[in-house]
C-alpha cells in the first residue's frame, strides 16, 4: 500500500495547469530565482477593515512607483483560511538590499503601520527558493487564479536525497511530456519545508487525468516495480505533509497594465 506522501505526490501530478504566476518571469533569467513571501492573518473580525487598509495601502505604493507588482494570495482549499499571502517573485539577494533603501526612502512602511497594521493580529515572514531547473512552468501567464501548494517536512539529514529524487522524478516527467506546469521551492527561514506548485485557471481544472503520474511514469518505464520505487524513495525523505490551495486575489494584488 502506498504511503500518503506518495499518494500526495501522485494526486499534485496527476491534476492539470503553487512558490505561483509570476514564476514565468524568473524563467526569463536564472539567477533570479527567490521569492519574498509575507504571511499577514488579520485581527478576527477586521477581516473587511483590514482589506480596505490593504486596498489603499497598495495604491500609496503603486503612486510611489514601487517596481515590485506584489501579489495577494488566500487559501481557498486547505486549514488556517484567514491568511493573506503578499507575495513577489522573483528576485535576487541584492535586489533585496536595494528594495530596502527604496521602502526607507519613500516610507512605506510608515504608511503600513499608520494604516493597516492595527488590523493585524501576526506577521510572518520567509523567503522561497525556485527551483528552476527541475520545474516546468509557461513562459507567459496563461491566467492562472489557483495555485495547489504541496508543503512537505523533511526528516534530518536527508537534503542530498531529497535532491537527488526530485531531480530523477522531474527528469522523467519531462522526458515522458507530462503535459502540465509545476514548480519545486524550498524555504528560507521558518520551518524547513520543500514544496510542489501546480497551477489552474479554475476549478475544473483540478479534476484529475485518466491516467495518473504514477501509471504515466509505470507505462514509461515499461516497469511498475521501478516506478513504485521511486516514488516511495521520494516520500521517505519526509515526516509530514500540509496541501492548501490558493486563490489569486487581484482586488488586493498590483496587478501589471
Amino acid at each position: 500500500m502506498k504511503t500518503l506522501f506518495v499518494k500526495i505526490i501522485i494526486i499534485v501530478l496527476s491534476v492539470s495547469l503553487l512558490s505561483f504566476s509570476d514564476l514565468s518571469i524568473a524563467a526569463e533569467k536564472a539567477s533570479t530565482s527567490l521569492a519574498d513571501v509575507w504571511v499577514v492573518v488579520p485581527q478576527r473580525g477586521k477581516e473587511a477593515e483590514f482589506e480596505k487598509a490593504l486596498k489603499q495601502h497598495i495604491q500609496y505604493r503603486a503612486k510611489q512607483g514601487d517596481v515590485r507588482k506584489w501579489k495577494t494570495y488566500v487559501p481557498s482549499i486547505g486549514d488556517n483560511l484567514n491568511r493573506y499571502i503578499i507575495r513577489y517573485c522573483c528576485v535576487t539577494w541584492s535586489d533585496v538590499d536595494e528594495y530596502v533603501a527604496w521602502s526607507k526612502k519613500k516610507k512605506t512602511g510608515d504608511h503600513w503601520n499608520n494604516n493597516v497594521d492595527q488590523y493585524v493580529a501576526s506577521y510572518s515572514r520567509y523567503f522561497s527558493r525556485i527551483d528552476q531547473e527541475n520545474g516546468s512552468w509557461p513562459e507567459q501567464d496563461p491566467g492562472f487564479k489557483y495555485f495547489a501548494v504541496s508543503s512537505m517536512q523533511p526528516r534530518m539529514g536527508q537534503g542530498m536525497a531529497i535532491g537527488k529524487s526530485k531531480k530523477l522524478i522531474s527528469d522523467y516527467a519531462k522526458a515522458m511530456k507530462w503535459p502540465f506546469a509545476w514548480s519545486w521551492s524550498s524555504s528560507i527561514g521558518g520551518k524547513s519545508s520543500i514544496s510542489l506548485v501546480v497551477p489552474y485557471k479554475n476549478y475544473a481544472g483540478m479534476t484529475p487525468p485518466e491516467k495518473s503520474f504514477s501509471q504515466a511514469l509505470a507505462a514509461h518505464l515499461g516497469d511498475p516495480k521501478k516506478s513504485a520505487q521511486i516514488l516511495k524513495d521520494w516520500s521517505s525523505n519526509f515526516k509530514s505533509s500540509t496541501y492548501t490551495v490558493y486563490a489569486l486575489r487581484e482586488d488586493l494584488s498590483m496587478m501589471k497594465k
